[in-house]
């Protein structure tokens, strides 16, 4: 497997300029037989962001076909960014019980409807296929590098290590 992964120029930036680490998944949307490939952050912001760089908007209630690798499921669009943290296998878990839900309204619900958890946090279980990338000033050894899309040519900032999480 590859060591060089291709984020989206948000995703890029934001761990640059931010100096924290983030776990990025590969797109496997298709459009047109061509699959997108560039990696994403494993949240509702990140996710809605790279479907509207696709042109799918998050609030549009028509209905749309789901292009995720082999699925082909019919959705409403505004379901379509927690449709894909499915396939990525995001979940959330609760700080105070442990309980691990798919979805984040979910656990809100737990949270609310549990007297021992009314204070607890969400805690993200990062999904199996998730990849850290790390800004360039945490690396001492290169263990592969990662680039922003070659399209975005705007981009300014060149270098920063990625780390596939297995090893």
């Amino acid at each position: 497997m590859s060591l060089i992964t291709y984020v989206d120029p948000h995703t890029f930036l934001q761990v640059e300029r931010s100096g924290q680490p983030a776990v990025v998944y590969e797109c496997k949307l298709h459009h047109q037989g061509v699959t997108c490939g560039l990696c994403m952050e494993g949240t509702t912001s990140a996710v809605s962001a790279h479907l509207r760089e696709h042109g799918i908007p998050s609030s549009d209630d028509s209905n749309t076909i789901c292009t995720w690798g082999t699925c082909s499921k019919t959705l409403k669009r505004g379901s379509l960014t927690r449709h894909i943290l499915a396939h990525l296998g995001v979940k959330v878990r609760c700080s105070a019980c442990g309980v691990v839900k798919c979805r984040h309204d979910l656990l809100r619900k737990h949270i609310r409807s549990s007297e021992p958890c009314s204070l607890a946090s969400v805690d993200t279980v990062d999904g199996p296929d998730g990849r850290i990338v790390v800004p360039t000033r945490w690396s001492t050894q290169r263990m592969g590098v990662c680039y922003p899309h070659p399209s975005c040519e705007n981009t300014p900032i060149r270098g920063e290590t990625a780390l596939n999480r297995d090893g």
